[in-house]
């Protein structure tokens, strides 16, 4: 027994040897993502892992990693034949594949090499390792105590109905600060795929305020959904140099998609943007077949091309006023919306990842009234018109939107309920 004892401690200390991630890796990865690939191989006689991203080191408590042995076999095979050293994995049970990042060979054309690879029957999938940035734009001058964006969405009316409770959003994103005392009641719990120390970054925040943002505390402002559950999966990096963008990739973004659709969230909230990406596509489209939403922050240019926007069925958000070519695309405040800093801080945010957490935020209010997935887009799309913001009021009240919805005693009901019992 001692010898069986000695000998499966070993293999997990092997296990956590090969997982962990090398500091000098992850430099390159954010300097020089086109030195890597990611790839994936079958892994369909590898037991599930019991929670995306969770690995002895980076991604949560040690736990026994779910990799079949013949494709732990074959990942060596290729890092031989094709000179290549890993430096990420994770197997994303949703798929049935082994997700690797893997250091190319200095000199190697990397399109070469895809195709290669992809020509190589043992190999799933071939791809670039992608870059994704958050889609906002500066910050402006510290807050004035006015929450323009509630009005124009009729959010003080629609709280009368509903404030997400029961309704579960995953922020993919820069990590939260969960220590913000405007999210003290919000109870959000933070996942980090990033392979740094969890730290509470600019946009992750800003999102999640105006997602969930306490309401009826004395203190800042109120999100959309103060009541729904939030959890934030950090997959993304504040830029050292702007730390109100951040960047992320394929492989965290990966992980964190797969943790999401583990959790069985009902809203994944997505205020990023990047190229199109083949794994992160089937990730999405594998939760939208189970009834997830998926809403996507427009890209700067105004059309609806690259990951998360092009897919079909994802919900894409833009900020009234911006130009736009793109169809299909709701509108909401998104140009200096008052939210959430870290350090207990406030101020004033733009771009179309507010418009997307505005978004993600009225979607709750209508789950939680009991809407259907497949009904909420088209309910909230017929709330807007001629470039106008959608409206959670109008959405919710129906056929009484017109007596409801411009009541100025609705308005301050609406202010007081946020300390009652929600209306069923």
């Amino acid at each position: 027994m001692k010898h069986v004892a000695a000998l499966l401690a070993m293999l997990t200390l092997a296990a956590c040897m090969q997982f962990a991630r090398e500091s000098a890796d992850e430099e390159l990865i954010r300097t020089h993502p086109e030195r890597f690939i990611l790839i994936t191989l079958r892994n369909t006689e590898g037991m599930s892992a019991t929670r995306a991203g969770s690995s002895p080191r980076d991604y949560g408590s040690a736990m026994q990693y779910a990799i079949a042995p013949r494709t732990r076999a074959t990942a060596r095979e290729l890092a031989t034949r094709y000179r290549l050293t890993p430096v990420r994995e994770w197997p994303i049970s949703q798929l049935r594949v082994h997700c690797i990042v893997y250091r190319m060979d200095p000199g190697e054309s990397q399109s070469d090499l895809l195709r290669r690879l992809r020509d190589d029957a043992r190999v799933e999938s071939a791809q670039p390792l992608n870059s994704f940035g958050t889609l906002s734009g500066t910050y402006n001058d510290p807050y004035a105590g006015l929450q323009r964006s509630l009005p124009a969405m009729g959010v003080p009316q629609a709280h009368t109905w509903s404030r997400g409770k029961g309704v579960s959003i995953a922020v993919i994103d820069t990590a939260v600060d969960i220590n913000h005392p405007d999210l003290a009641a919000s109870k959000i719990a933070v996942s980090n795929f990033t392979g740094q120390r969890t730290r509470g970054a600019a946009h992750g925040t800003a999102v999640a305020g105006v997602i969930a943002a306490t309401g009826g505390n004395s203190v800042g402002i109120v999100g959309i959904a103060p009541e729904a559950r939030v959890h934030s999966l950090a997959a993304c990096w504040s830029e050292s140099a702007s730390p109100a963008r951040a960047v992320c990739d394929s492989f965290t973004l990966a992980v964190a998609l797969s943790r999401a659709i583990e959790m069985k969230a009902d809203i994944v909230n997505l205020s990023l943007g990047g190229p199109s990406d083949p794994l992160l596509r089937r990730l999405v489209e594998h939760g939208l077949a189970r009834d997830m939403i998926f809403v996507a922050a427009l890209p700067t240019e105004g059309v609806a091309t690259g990951f998360p926007s092009e897919i079909p069925g994802v919900v894409v958000a833009d900020a009234v006023g911006h130009k736009h070519a793109a169809d299909n695309v709701l509108l909401a405040p998104g140009i200096d919306v008052l939210t959430l800093v870290p350090h207990n801080g406030y101020d004033f945010v733009s771009g179309s990842s507010m418009a997307a957490a505005n978004v993600s935020g009225g979607i709750a209010l209508l789950l939680s009234h009991r809407l259907q997935a497949n009904e909420v887009r088209d309910v909230l799309a017929q709330t807007a018109a001629n470039g106008n913001s959608i409206n959670l009021c109008v959405a919710l009240a129906g056929s009484e939107a017109e007596q409801h919805c411009d009541s100025g005693e609705v308005a301050g009901r609406a202010h007081n309920s946020l300390n009652s019992p929600a209306r069923r």
